[in-house]
């Protein structure tokens, strides 16, 4: 229990520290690179992988992905070629397990995670938005995932 709040404590001086001293660029590519760590590490890229490799259709991979058991916190839509989650709750599995705070800072780690996942799943590069945020104040959190054209150009 002491090294949980040792971490706890030390995760949230390194975030007050980023809010405090980085500008929010540096801060959005620091955390964006966290949060495709996170889904390197904690198992959600090799699923994607697997699930990839078994379906042949993007509908198909998102009702694959969204029947997986604790591996994203709101279910994954398609409209044509934009695909979009809304969370009730935040993702985020150092939130959830009490080890951080919720803070915007986490919010870009949530949005290099969504985009690490899914440049896997489609194989193309792709640009997340996030156009709500519990941590920013909102009641909700919704990604936005597009073909990123100017990556593929």
């Amino acid at each position: 229990m002491k090294e949980q709040k040792l971490i706890h404590e030390w995760i949230a001086t390194l975030i007050e520290g980023l809010d405090a001293e980085v500008d929010d660029n540096i801060r959005e590519k620091l955390m964006n690179n966290c949060g495709r760590a996170c889904a390197i590490h904690h198992g959600s890229i090799e699923m994607v992988k697997e699930i990839q490799r078994q379906t042949k259709e993007i509908d198909e991979l998102l009702n694959e992905l969204n029947q997986q058991k604790d591996f994203w916190c709101g279910a994954w839509e398609r409209d044509g070629d934009t695909i979009y989650s809304i969370c009730e709750e935040c993702g985020c599995p150092l939130i959830r397990e009490g080890l951080v705070e919720l803070s915007p800072a986490f919010c870009q780690c949530s949005r290099g995670w969504v985009k690490a996942v899914f440049e896997i799943a489609i194989g193309k590069p792709v640009k997340v938005e996030l156009e709500q945020a519990i941590g920013r104040g909102d009641k909700v959190c919704k990604f936005i995932v597009l073909p990123d054209i100017q990556s593929q150009v």
